[in-house]
């Protein structure tokens, strides 16, 4: 089975884990630097969902978008996040235009980066 996993371009590694390690509760699963003033590259994860985030200028733009479909307990999840109570993204779980049958949020992350988690609950 083949697997992609996002790069979204960050610019602050303290924003960083503040949002998806802190706030979304993913894993730092590796950090990749030359040299201590050199810009960080992550992989994180939680569950089956592995993103990557790079400082560096060639990997990317901020206004990346991840659409994550099929994210079980999808109710849970926005409820553990809204529990948290960080001050800077308090999305609604919506049912999307396209799908009366689903859930969805949405966050944005400091950066300008997009990510959907959904999940279809009357099937």
């Amino acid at each position: 089975m083949a697997v992609t996993s996002p790069i979204f371009r960050v610019f602050d590694y303290a924003k960083t884990v503040g949002f998806y390690i802190d706030w979304l509760g993913f894993q730092i699963d590796f950090i990749h630097q030359f040299e201590p003033e050199a810009p960080r590259y992550l992989q994180i994860s939680m569950r089956d969902l592995v993103f990557h985030l790079s400082e560096h200028h060639g990997d990317g733009v901020p206004g990346g978008r991840a659409f994550i479909r099929d994210f079980k307990g999808v109710r849970e999840y926005h409820a553990s996040l809204m529990a948290k109570k960080y001050k800077y993204n308090r999305p609604a779980l919506e049912i999307p235009f396209w799908d009366d049958d689903s859930l969805q949020f949405i966050v944005d992350d400091p950066f300008g980066n997009r990510i959907a988690f959904t999940e279809q609950v009357n099937v």
